[in-house]
């Protein structure tokens, strides 16, 4: 039975009789590019499907835990593990020092022949002191004498006048003393002869040294002079840089200048003073250390710095801190389980993972700064921490022992990962845009070139 007539009016999909149609090249050309067309973007369509994509929520830290674990390992370059100690210290105010608990040391041997080895006084004042730059006006601070508080001059560290020179020869003089009267002629022509380099001094290498020479008056000087134990008048002293104002030679020679002079040869002949020394490794070892350290959910410090032991005391402040970061997270590690999308966050959970860390001379430190985020990855359930890092080589006090620091800090903020995936409605919807329109656009294309192609040839036969 045939369906009633006015169902057929209805049909939106009505055909052309083929003996009405007509094939041609081009439109065989143009279904050839539409199907063509129509797989390639079903696949990138299906493929964008199927895939992914991370989202990101910035909300307030959910994150009620009291406690943070830091995870590091980390080999000190320059110290042997009889040596090395770790400590950290929170906002709280808690200080712990020398943690053992959970942290493994492990000895590694230094690459190449020099096994390390302790430096000497005259290389620790060589390397301290070279490169020293001073200005002009700080160097007239530096080499003048202390005849009068109220001269131009501040006078108000005598430790730095003795390191800006290598040697420093010293007059403590009152002026009431008679003795000191006698002796001043004397001493300002030796101090003028000195200073004016006319008789050079050399050490023991046959190197011309610094030496400087002024004199301390010890009534406006007080202080300076008891701090140095002076206890008599005139005390003429040879100072050697690099001992806080502790290291001198007293002379009790003849108040003559050619005495003078001899006193300074021989005691600077003693020394190397310029030897052109290197920095080197001290210990024979280096030190891995690895392990975890739990702490308060507050910004502080984890830092790694020598010690002495039982057995040898070292001088601490000329310690070398640097050090490779072969790890260093926060909170636990992601588990070998854990969603792709959490693994695409890895690297910025340990920044410095396989970095190195060095200073070029004494009295400098690496100075670590990491601003930690909390991370949560909903989909997996994870909780993890990401980091920003920044470093500096910082200079410490030159008695104070050098750290290596990793200051921490953590974000009042939360980061939420989730992933966005498309609902099926919306690719079948894809799909079905994809095989009409391009089908409809060839359709178009082609009805386009067929009528330009009719009216060429029809041009063309008027002509004829």
């Amino acid at each position: 039975m045939a369906p009633p007539r006015w169902i057929q009016n209805i049909d939106a999909f009505r055909t052309v009789p083929k003996d009405l149609s007509e094939a041609s090249a081009s439109g065989a050309m143009m279904t050839f590019v539409a199907v063509v067309t129509c797989a390639v973007l079903f696949i990138c369509e299906t493929k964008a499907f199927l895939t992914s994509s991370a989202t990101t929520d910035v909300v307030l830290d959910s994150n009620q835990d009291s406690q943070l674990q830091i995870n590091f390992d980390v080999t000190m370059l320059d110290m042997s593990c009889e040596h090395v100690t770790v400590g950290v210290w929170d906002a709280f105010g808690t200080e712990r020092m020398n943690i053992t608990k959970n942290i493994m040391k492990q000895r590694i041997d230094h690459k190449g022949a020099d096994k390390g080895h302790a430096y000497s006084d005259d290389e620790l004042i060589e390397l301290e002191y070279a490169g020293q730059k001073i200005e002009e006006a700080e160097k007239a601070e530096l080499d003048a004498d202390w005849s009068s508080s109220s001269d131009q001059f501040k006078h108000d560290s005598f430790e730095s006048v003795v390191d800006a020179h290598d040697y420093t020869f010293v007059n403590f003089y009152a002026d009431w003393c008679p003795h000191c009267r006698m002796f001043g002629p004397t001493w300002d022509s030796f101090e003028a002869k000195l200073n004016a380099e006319g008789d050079s001094v050399v050490d023991a290498d046959g190197v011309k040294a610094n030496v400087r020479a002024l004199k301390i008056n010890c009534v406006d000087f007080e202080e300076t002079c008891q701090s140095q134990k002076v206890s008599a008048f005139p005390t003429v002293r040879l100072y050697r840089r690099g001992g806080s104002g502790k290291h001198w030679s007293d002379f009790h020679g003849n108040r003559q200048i050619d005495d003078l002079f001899n006193f300074a040869r021989e005691e600077v002949r003693k020394r190397h003073i310029h030897t052109g020394a290197t920095f080197h490794d001290i210990f024979a070892e280096s030190c891995r250390i690895k392990g975890s350290v739990e702490v308060a959910r507050v910004p502080g410090t984890l830092h790694f710095q020598a010690m002495h032991n039982r057995e040898k005391t070292l001088n601490l402040a000329f310690t070398n801190v640097s050090h490779t970061v072969h790890s260093f997270t926060f909170g636990p590690e992601l588990p070998w389980f854990a969603a792709p999308v959490a693994r695409e966050y890895a690297r910025q959970q340990d920044p410095l993972k396989g970095k190195t860390f060095t200073v070029p001379k004494f009295h400098m430190a690496p100075h670590h700064y990491i601003k930690v985020v909390h991370t949560m990855f909903r989909a997996a359930g994870i909780r993890t921490y990401q980091q920003t890092h920044q470093w500096s080589a910082r200079t410490v006090a030159r008695h104070t022992v050098p750290q290596a620091k990793f200051s921490y800090d953590l974000a009042p903020v939360e980061v939420q990962v989730g992933q966005a995936s498309r609902r099926w409605y919306d690719y079948v919807t894809s799909l079905f845009a994809i095989i009409g329109g391009a089908f409809t656009f060839m359709s178009m294309f082609s009805g386009i070139v067929g009528l330009a192609s009719a009216q060429f040839k029809g041009s063309i036969n008027k002509l004829g």
